[in-house]
Formats: C-alpha cells, sequence, structure tokens
C-alpha cells in the first residue's frame, strides 16, 4: 500500500496538469469562433474557464509553501467549483434553444436565480463564510474545513446538475436524425461528464469520510482527472463541429494536431520530468541537468513523432478521410503555385537563361486572364527601357506563330503558349536582351525549349486554379452552395434560416446583384433574397411571382430612403439618386456624374454607401417581418 500510494498520487498529480492544459487549449481553440458570434461557444468560454481555473489551482496549491499560499490557491480552487454549476446550465439552455425550442420564462427566472446565487456563493466564500479554515490530511493534503453553509453549496451544486440534465434530456429528445443525436450525446457526455468528474475533488474539499482512505480517493481522483480529460476534448471537438463552418473532418484534423502539439505534448512532457524528479535520489542524479535536458529531448521527440503520424491520421478513419480523396487532396496541395512562388521560380528560371547564354538582361512577362501581365520579373545588370508600352504593341498575331522566336532590336521575344485542343492560349513572354536567333543552334534551341515548357506547365496550372477558384468562389453566392457553410447538423436555425444568421457584407452582394439585373436576370432570379419572408409575402401580392416580389421589396426599400420634401441633385437626396438613376432607370455612369455633379471615383464610393443602405432598410424590414 505504501508503493500504491506515491505512484496514485502522482498520476493524479500529472492528469490534474493535463486537465487544466487540456481545458485552457480547448479554451484558445474556441476562440477564434467567438468572432462568428456563435452562441454555443460563447456558452463554452465560462464552462472551459471554471475548468481551468479548478484544476490550475490544484496542481499549483500542491507546490505551495506555506499557509497564506495554500489558502489562497484552496479559494481560487473553490472560485472555479462556484462558476462551473451556472456555467454549466446556462450552456444547456443555450444547446436547447438552439434545437428550435423557446426558451420558457421559468428557465429564464431559474437562471438569472442561479447566476445571483453563483455571486453570493463567491462573496461567502471569499470572506471566509462558507468555510471555516483548512486543514491537511495525512497521503491526501491541504483541504477546506466546512462550515454551517457548506451544506447549501451542496444543494446548489446539486439542483444545477439536475436542471443540467433536464435540458440536456429535451435537447436531446428534440433529435430526429443519427447524426444530429450522435452529437448530441457528444454534448450531453462532455457536459456532464466535467461535473461528475470533478467529484473527487469536492468529496475531498468538503471533508467527508471518503477523505480518510487515501488508496480510494486516489484511485477516484485518477479516474475522474481522466475523465474530465477526455471530456474535455470531446466537448470541444462537438462544439466546434457545431459552431464553425468548417467539415466535419477539418474540424477532427485541427482539434487533433492541435491538442497533440499542445497538451498531450506538455503532459507527458510533465510526467517524465515528475518521474525524473522523485526517482533522482535512488538513481544519484543531478535534478538541475537532467530536468532541462528531459524537457528539451522529450518536447523535440514528440514534436517530430507528431509531425510522422499526421499524414496518417489523415487519411485514416479518425479525419474520415479515404484513400482515394487523400490522394486527391494532397496532390492539389502540391499542384497550387502561389504568386510570390511563382516570382521565385520564374525570376530563378530567367536568370539562368542569362547565364546560359551569357544575355546582359532578361525578363518574364506573365499575361493574367484578363489579357494584362502581371507580374513582371526582371533580371540582369540593367532595366528594360519602355517595357510596358512593347508590351501592349506586341504583334496581335503573336499568340499564333507557335514556338517561333521573335527579336528586334533589343533582343529576343519568345512567346508562352498553352496548346488544348483546337484552343491556343497565350500565357506570357520571355525576353533575353542583345540576342538573337543565331544563338540558338539546335543543341541550345532544345535546352530553351524544355526551360520553356516547365514555365508554360506553371503558368497553365496556376491558370487554370485560379480559374477554377473564381468559379467556385462566384457559386457561393447561391444559398445551395452555402448551406454547407451556414450550420451544422445540430444548428437547424442556421440550416433552415440562413439569411437570419447571414453578415450585412454578404447581405449587401445579394443587394447589389439583384438591382443590377433588376430588370432581369439570373442574380435577380436567382437571389438568396427570394427566400426572405418578407419577399415571400410581397411575392404572394404579386400572384406568387417570387422575382417581382423582390422587385417590390426593394422598391419599396428604395422609397423608405427617399427624403422628405422636394427632389433635388444634392445633398441628402444623393443616395436614393445614386440608386435610382443607376438601376431603376438604367442612366449611364457617365451621365449621372455630370447630373449629379461628382467624379466617376466619388459615384463609385458613394454607390457602395447606398447600396449598403438599402440593404440595412431590407434587413429591417425582414425583422420587422418576423416580429
Amino acid at each position: 500500500m505504501n508503493v500504491v500510494i506515491p505512484v496514485l498520487r502522482t498520476l493524479s498529480e500529472v492528469l490534474t496538469a493535463a486537465v487544466a492544459m487540456a481545458a485552457f487549449s480547448v479554451l484558445l481553440f474556441s476562440l477564434q469562433f467567438l468572432r462568428k458570434r456563435q452562441k454555443l461557444a460563447i456558452a463554452l468560454v465560462p464552462v472551459l474557464l471554471s475548468v481551468t481555473v479548478i484544476y490550475s489551482a490544484d496542481a499549483l496549491e500542491t507546490i505551495a509553501a506555506g499557509r497564506t499560499a495554500k489558502t489562497l490557491w484552496q479559494l481560487i480552487h473553490w472560485t472555479g467549483f462556484v462558476i462551473l454549476p451556472a456555467a454549466c446550465f446556462w450552456f444547456s439552455l443555450v444547446l436547447l434553444e438552439l434545437t428550435g425550442r423557446k426558451i420558457g420564462r421559468v428557465a429564464l427566472i431559474f437562471a438569472v436565480v442561479n447566476g445571483l446565487a453563483a455571486i453570493v456563493f463567491l462573496w461567502l466564500l471569499w470572506s471566509g463564510k462558507l468555510f471555516s479554515d483548512i486543514r491537511v490530511i495525512s497521503n491526501i493534503g491541504t483541504t477546506m474545513v466546512h462550515s454551517d453553509l457548506t451544506v447549501l453549496f451542496w444543494i446548489y451544486f446539486s439542483i444545477n446538475i439536475c436542471g443540467t440534465f433536464i435540458d440536456l434530456s429535451i435537447a436531446y429528445s428534440r433529435t430526429r436524425t443519427q447524426a444530429s443525436r450522435r452529437r448530441m450525446i457528444y454534448l450531453i457526455l462532455g457536459i456532464l461528464g466535467i461535473e461528475i468528474g470533478t467529484f473527487p475533488l469536492l468529496l475531498f474539499g468538503s471533508g467527508l469520510l471518503i477523505s480518510q482512505y487515501p488508496s480510494i480517493f486516489w484511485s477516484l481522483s485518477v479516474i475522474g482527472n481522466a475523465l474530465v480529460v477526455v471530456m474535455v476534448v470531446l466537448l470541444g471537438y462537438a462544439s466546434a463541429t457545431f459552431s464553425v463552418s468548417w467539415s466535419d473532418r477539418l474540424t477532427r484534423l485541427r482539434m487533433i494536431e492541435w491538442m497533440l502539439r499542445g497538451p498531450v505534448t506538455a503532459s507527458a512532457t510533465l510526467w517524465i520530468v515528475t518521474m525524473i524528479n522523485r526517482s533522482s535520489d535512488r538513481l544519484g542524479l543531478d535534478i538541475a541537468g537532467v530536468n532541462t535536458l528531459a524537457t528539451v529531448v522529450s518536447i523535440i521527440l514528440l514534436e517530430y513523432l507528431i509531425t510522422v503520424i499526421m499524414p496518417y491520421i489523415e487519411r485514416g478513419g479518425i479525419v474520415g478521410l479515404g484513400k482515394e480523396d487523400y490522394a486527391i487532396y494532397k496532390e492539389f496541395q502540391g499542384m497550387m503555385v502561389f504568386k510570390p512562388e511563382l516570382i521565385t521560380y520564374l525570376e530563378a528560371l530567367t536568370g539562368a537563361l542569362c547565364d546560359r547564354f551569357q544575355a546582359r538582361d532578361g525578363f518574364f512577362a506573365v499575361m493574367d486572364e484578363s489579357g494584362v501581365f502581371d507580374p513582371v520579373i526582371k533580371t540582369g545588370e540593367s532595366s528594360w527601357k519602355n517595357l510596358d508600352e512593347m508590351l501592349q504593341k506586341l504583334p496581335s498575331d503573336f499568340q499564333n506563330q507557335g514556338d517561333a522566336l521573335y527579336w528586334d532590336e533589343i533582343g529576343v521575344l519568345i512567346p508562352v503558349i498553352n496548346h488544348e485542343s483546337d484552343l491556343d492560349t497565350f500565357l506570357g513572354v520571355l525576353g533575353l536582351a542583345d540576342l538573337s536567333p543565331e544563338y540558338f543552334p539546335n543543341g541550345n534551341k532544345e535546352i530553351l525549349l524544355d526551360a520553356l515548357e516547365k514555365a508554360r506547365t506553371v503558368l497553365w496550372q496556376r491558370r487554370y486554379l485560379t480559374t477554377a477558384y473564381q468559379v467556385l468562389r462566384t457559386r457561393t453566392n447561391e444559398p445551395a452552395a452555402d448551406s454547407f457553410h451556414s450550420g451544422s447538423v445540430l444548428n437547424q436555425n442556421a440550416l433552415l434560416n440562413e439569411h437570419a444568421e447571414a453578415d450585412l457584407t454578404d447581405i449587401t452582394v445579394w443587394v447589389k446583384d439583384a438591382l443590377t439585373h433588376y430588370w432581369g436576370g439570373p442574380r435577380l432570379s436567382d437571389s438568396p433574397l427570394l427566400k426572405w419572408k418578407v419577399v415571400q409575402d410581397a411575392a404572394a401580392e404579386n400572384n406568387d411571382n417570387e422575382v417581382n416580389g423582390l422587385r417590390s421589396v426593394l422598391k419599396k426599400a428604395l422609397e423608405e430612403l427617399r427624403p422628405e420634401g422636394e427632389r433635388s441633385t444634392t445633398g441628402e437626396w444623393t443616395l436614393y439618386n445614386l440608386i435610382d438613376y443607376k438601376f431603376f432607370e438604367k442612366m449611364k455612369v457617365k451621365d449621372i456624374v455630370r447630373r449629379l455633379s461628382m467624379s466617376e471615383a466619388d459615384f463609385y464610393r458613394k454607390q457602395k454607401v447606398a447600396v449598403e443602405a438599402l440593404s440595412k432598410v431590407i434587413v429591417r424590414m425582414e425583422n420587422n417581418r418576423d416580429e
């Protein structure tokens, strides 16, 4: 028994620190969701913060010296316990609301009373009335001595667990599909597991009979701490899949890598250092030197091991990638050429050709999809004069001459063309100064053409992927394509009413598109605004024609922007006039700026402001309709 207790105690202390690190890591991982104002992520923060405070204080109290320091850490430790039940209950209420269940008045009153009770218990704790003193129990450590008011805290804690369980049960009963029930189970196990897993610490702190049996206490503490570690990670993952617009695969992957490189590495290192410290006397080791070496070596080896196993985790069942999809993903990742990489590559290629053919100077101009040369990479001893002008004056049939070489008084110009079926795509041009075709006999010409083929492959690959991205990015404006990113299996409100969570920036784009095609076009007939309730109401008044209903809403919103009094071309009428002239009367920009006495730059700046103002009016109309 003398051997078992120290082993269990060491394991429990390491797991206590592991819980604190895991909770803090998941808290940091969740903070990135707060920018999107995800309710569940916000409700998760006080839960994780409470767990972090509880276990951090518990870990630090074991190494504190002196009665005053230990008392302070015990108070901080119990502060987390006081906040935890109220935080868990609020989390369960938010989860219930997100399943579509309206929170009743009784539940809201209970939540308010719950918060006030937590404040009262915090005051009792720090004023010395919740506990009377601290004491030391052999083979266990320091604990608080309960007072007559401690039983009230137990009642408060128990009521909150029951209330949390009831809310979670109702939330689970409202799920119908297997996937949503699985995620709900993750959340229920996570939140209840955290509360139940802290019971050994509560039992210890309360001075109950079990604290007099060290072997039983430390066994329960090890089990409880291990349970809390798992539940914290499970709760963080379930909340992340609910709160973010990433796929489950990407959420799992980021969560796994974050936890492996953070709390797992830190906990393993702590375990190694702790074992060295407690066995140093028997092994005759110099603690200071060995601890430093062990810490550095363990971190490096663990990070290396994680780097080695992450590719296997990515394509394994844990992350949910099949072998075929993983191969496509990795190949696509290797294909993508970023602009800085492209510039570096072409600069090196041009420099190598200049060295090979002893050209004084060279350049490589890349043509983008719109026919503009960007970027233009220059290399060599001197700069090209009037290069931009020369590029604009290239012969119109340049791209139809295959691999022929061109030159003028400044040197050689060689086109880079992609040949695909009957369509030739001009990708760019290579220039080498002070050279003529005589510099390219058969051997050297093969070297040149091989270099151009490499450049052609890279440029075409980038052109193709860029075009594909632009097509996909355009498609995300449609509700069907964007619905994957607007919610999760549990986030029913976001999935069923995506415009309610839409960002004003997105809505402004939809309004601008609808105005652009006001008199007919796909941006009007396929607009996400067609699903809004205010538009559906207007459609009912227009023979169930949704397009005419949207036109009616746009016109009505514009009328709300109309100032009072007689119409003019200045002052407060500017925004109204810009939208009316541009989209409803279809006037040309040059005629509008002349009538309103403004520059074109000023016109486009104020047009953006006008469309955003109109979008806010439409959002207000929709919100009023919901109310």
